[in-house]
């Protein structure tokens, strides 16, 4: 009798293990299914946030290119109106040579008008001595008003020179400060994009 139980038992057992060992293999496919849909989200995560990060990069970059294209827009304009202000000064000096051209001119007008009104009233010999006195003084005048014309523009070259330099260096000065502005604003954005990757890196290995 207790071996005909025994022998009973052996077959309840076997049919337990091996429905235990189906609801198992059940089991398991669940998990792989689930681990694999797992897969498939953090998968999609991880395509969000690539695109996202594109995303950031590409506004990012566009911002800084709007940046710079501003500073080169007002620094060119800052250009042009230094030009202007040199070339204004220069006009002025023209001005101003033009009237002193204009005054000897008027001067050797009312010489000449003064010597024809000798001559009209006056006879051979005092016409004669009013001709050599005359061109002694034309002579000397002459020597001096060239001499003077020279140091004038020797003079106005001077300081054109120098206001051409002082303009030149404050350019020069200029560009140097809006190429540091442009540096310092793009590193400004590398760092952040670079800030953003970093934060979008961890954030997808965190998922």
């Amino acid at each position: 009798g207790a071996s005909s139980r025994a022998r009973g038992e052996k077959p309840d057992a076997l049919a337990a293990l091996q429905a235990a060992n189906e609801e198992l293999r059940a089991k398991l496919t669940d998990i792989q299914i689930e681990l694999q849909q797992e897969k498939s989200k953090v998968s999609k995560l991880e395509r969000e946030k690539n695109q996202e990060v594109k995303q950031i990069k590409e506004h990012e970059q566009h911002k800084s290119t709007v940046v710079v294209t501003e500073l080169k827009v007002k620094l060119h304009e800052e250009k042009m109106k230094e030009l202007q202000a040199v070339r204004e000064a220069l006009l002025r000096q023209h001005e101003s040579e033009l009237l002193r051209v204009i005054k000897i001119k008027d001067n050797e007008i009312q010489r000449l008008q003064t010597l024809l009104n000798a001559v009209r009233d006056g006879a051979p010999d005092k016409v004669k001595t009013v001709l050599l006195t005359e061109a002694k003084e034309e002579a000397k005048k002459g020597f001096e008003v060239e001499k003077i014309k020279m140091q004038q523009e020797i003079s106005e070259l001077k300081g054109a020179k120098k206001q051409v330099e002082e303009a030149l260096t404050m350019v020069i000065q200029a560009d140097k400060i809006k190429a540091a502005e442009i540096r310092s604003v793009y590193h400004l954005h590398q760092e952040e994009i670079s800030r953003i990757k970093r934060e979008c890196e961890r954030e997808i290995r965190r998922l």
